[in-house]
């Protein structure tokens, strides 16, 4: 009998319970971090200073993130309000509500902490933390699931370390928060199973919380979360005929158009009061089937794996492949769960137990029928609707799916009779998991060009900024729309290089394409550069930045012009890709 000042062995084992979740939690959060910081190479004062990708080609939309968190840093990228940047878009002021953006939460926070961190770190903090909510909520929802904390704790690591948010880094980082697909894995289950889900219950508010939580963000997860929360709930009502349960599932959907609206609601008022922009978003079909799901690079490792085996493997194959890819890869411990899932499945068909299908094979099977290259969504972009155009970016939802079903069909299974076994193998599938996903760091030499040019455009940006009067405006050439316009020679978002290290500067480039304000820079190209020079000038321009990658000659040309008309004062930027042609005084 227990003592009345002790207590009770009941109420003991629950807070044993939460302490061993809270143990585990906490190992997942240090191995995460340290998983990332050591893959980055970012440790010490690199962590704030250097990003991981600069001037990459296939990285390139580094810079618009960057971009975006220094517009947010200095107060322009503010939730439900319009977004205008005066630094960018000169000689009037940039704006960027045409963009419909869902991650305004997310951005606005990033600028949060570039004030206190600088725009870089604020970048490193924010992909981290990308990670660490991933496997948090994975791991939570696989115990709400009923799964064991060992096998909960092997899946939380797996999904927060997924091979897919480090191939999306950092360049995309709203698409690394994927954190809240697991949650989407209870909907689809109260949704789709018998009785649906419940009217006014807890789990329906809860669903209804998990549809909003999806409008705030990537647009991408939102539809997906949609699709089979409807799919989920008209197999409710075939086997129930229960409307309110239908209903309830619409609920979700409805929740998440709301925060969709809320998100994009400063963008359609623009446009209601400003005419609509059809060139601001631009999407062609082509991208459909180049970046459709495709079954094989779930299974093709990375070039940057750890192993030289699975690299050269990797790089192989995509020198091969004619469609791309932007990081499918399940990992092994995702395709040992992939393969489980599919071998399930296979016996309850052998077995003639169609009851006994899972039901997470009908939702992998969802996916890929829909976004697979030449998938119901290609069908869906031929007839004009092309937003979803990259259909590999629902591997990661693949993953979640795998994670958690084998986690939980472990977790019923007959446990081993030796607990030394047993945390051997969850130690030994932890190690494959850090060793399979998460990527080699980068080479000394690659982190050592990326500060040079860090330091380079620092140092240009800061020699215009001294040598011009505050406020004045630069012209940039080649003149380029934004966004997703590049040049040749030039990835689309490079001429917001000295705009990252400037303060008092205002650059032409950066205001959305589509709208007639702004076609003037364009049209300087149909005219003798004379006669452009002095429209620029009479514009109120100060200088021209010029990006030598745009021309043949590296703009030596241009320069020489230049300088026949008396604008002689040349700032070179140290790396020698950039040049400022100050104009001599009238």
């Amino acid at each position: 009998m227990d003592s009345p000042t002790q207590p009770s062995l009941s109420a003991r084992r629950p807070r044993r319970g939460a302490l061993a979740d809270l143990l585990c939690i906490g190992l997942i959060l240090i191995l995460i971090l340290t998983a990332w910081c050591l893959s980055s190479g970012r440790l010490g004062s690199s962590f704030w200073t250097i990003p991981t990708a600069y001037l990459s080609t296939e990285k390139s939309d580094v810079m618009f993130t960057l971009a975006w968190t220094r517009a947010a840093a200095d107060g322009h990228f503010v939730p439900l309000a319009q977004k205008t940047v005066p630094e960018l878009g000169a000689p009037y002021q940039a704006s960027w509500t045409d963009w419909p953006i869902t991650e305004e939460i997310l951005t606005w926070s990033m600028g949060l902490l570039g004030r206190a961190f600088g725009i870089v770190g604020a970048l490193h903090i924010s992909l981290i933390l990308g990670h660490v909510l991933a496997g948090l909520t994975m791991y939570l929802v696989a115990r709400w699931s009923g799964c064991l904390r060992k096998w909960a704790f092997v899946a939380a690591l797996a999904f927060g370390l997924a091979p897919f948010a480090f191939s999306q880094s950092p360049h995309h980082i709203v698409v690394v928060y994927y954190w809240h697909v697991p949650l989407f894995l209870l909907v689809w289950k109260w949704t789709g199973t018998s009785p649906g889900l419940v009217p006014l219950s807890g789990k329906f508010w809860f669903a209804l919380a998990v549809g909003f939580i999806a409008g705030l963000q990537n647009v991408y997860y939102t539809n997906i979360l949609c699709q089979l929360t409807f799919l989920g709930g008209l197999i409710a009502f075939a086997r129930n005929r229960s409307l309110p349960a239908f209903f309830s599932a619409l609920g979700v959907i409805a929740s998440a158009a709301l925060a969709f609206a809320l998100m994009n609601l400063d963008t359609w008022t623009y446009i209601a009061a400003n005419g609509p922009n059809p060139g601001a978003l631009v999407r062609e079909y082509k991208w459909l089937e180049i970046y459709g799901l495709k079954l094989v690079d779930l299974i093709i490792p990375p070039s940057t794996h750890l192993s030289p085996l699975l690299s050269a493997f990797g790089t192989l194959h995509r020198m091969s492949a004619p469609l791309q890819d932007e990081g499918s890869y399940l990992g092994l411990i995702g395709i040992a769960a992939l393969v489980f899932l599919i071998a399930s499945t296979a016996v309850a068909l052998i077995r003639h137990h169609k009851d006994a299908i899972p039901p997470e094979a009908w939702q992998v099977a969802w996916i890929v029928v829909v976004f697979t290259t030449g998938g119901l969504n290609a069908i869906a972009g031929s007839f004009g609707f092309t937003m979803f155009r990259t259909g590999c970016r629902y591997s990661i939802v693949i993953l979640a799916i795998v994670l958690l079903f084998a986690a939980q069909r472990l977790s019923a299974a007959k446990p081993l009779r030796s607990r030394l076994l047993t945390g051997l193998i969850v130690f030994a599938l932890s190690i494959v998991v850090l060793w399979d996903q998460v990527p080699r760091p980068p080479a000394p030499a690659e982190s050592a060009q990326i500060a040079r040019q860090i330091a380079a455009d620092r140092a240009f940006a800061t020699t215009i900024e001294a040598a011009l009067p505050k406020g004045s405006m630069v012209f940039q050439i080649p003149a380029m729309d934004f966004p997703e316009a590049p040049a040749p020679g030039i990835p689309p978002y490079d001429h917001f290089r000295p705009y990252l290290f400037s303060r008092d500067l205002r650059f032409s480039f950066g205001t959305m394409k589509g709208r007639p304000r702004e076609q003037w820079q364009a049209a300087l190209s149909s005219v003798p550069f004379d006669r452009a020079v002095d429209e620029i000038r009479k514009r109120g321009f100060a200088a021209i930045s010029i990006n030598r990658n745009g021309f043949p000659d590296k703009a030596a040309g241009l320069v020489a012009a230049l300088a026949k008309m008396g604008h002689t004062q040349i700032i070179e930027s140290p790396a020698g890709d950039l040049v400022c042609v100050v104009f001599a005084a009238k």
